[in-house]
């Protein structure tokens, strides 16, 4: 592999990585946001509401598809030689 499209492969390897951790930094924000909803609702309201507020961080994780993210990152890297 000439080193034009070696570089070419590890840049696409960097901006993904970079949207996953992008991505990760909006769910942590997320996930922040709504423990603090749910801490607010049981001051507030007795946690009326809590359930529901439990069940969309449940149903948001979406950690299967940064499972498979990384995976694939990865092995891009080993088929470039790295991340061994």
């Amino acid at each position: 592999m000439s080193t034009k499209p070696k570089a070419s492969a590890y840049k696409q390897i960097a901006d993904e990585a970079v949207f996953q951790l992008a991505c990760g930094r909006e769910f942590a924000s997320w996930m922040a946001a709504l423990m603090t909803g749910i801490r607010d609702d049981h001051k507030h309201s007795d946690g009326r509401n809590s359930a529901g507020l439990a069940e969309l961080g449940v149903a948001d994780a979406h950690l299967a598809d940064v499972e498979r993210s990384v995976d694939d990152i990865n092995g891009s890297l080993s088929s470039l030689g790295g991340a061994q």
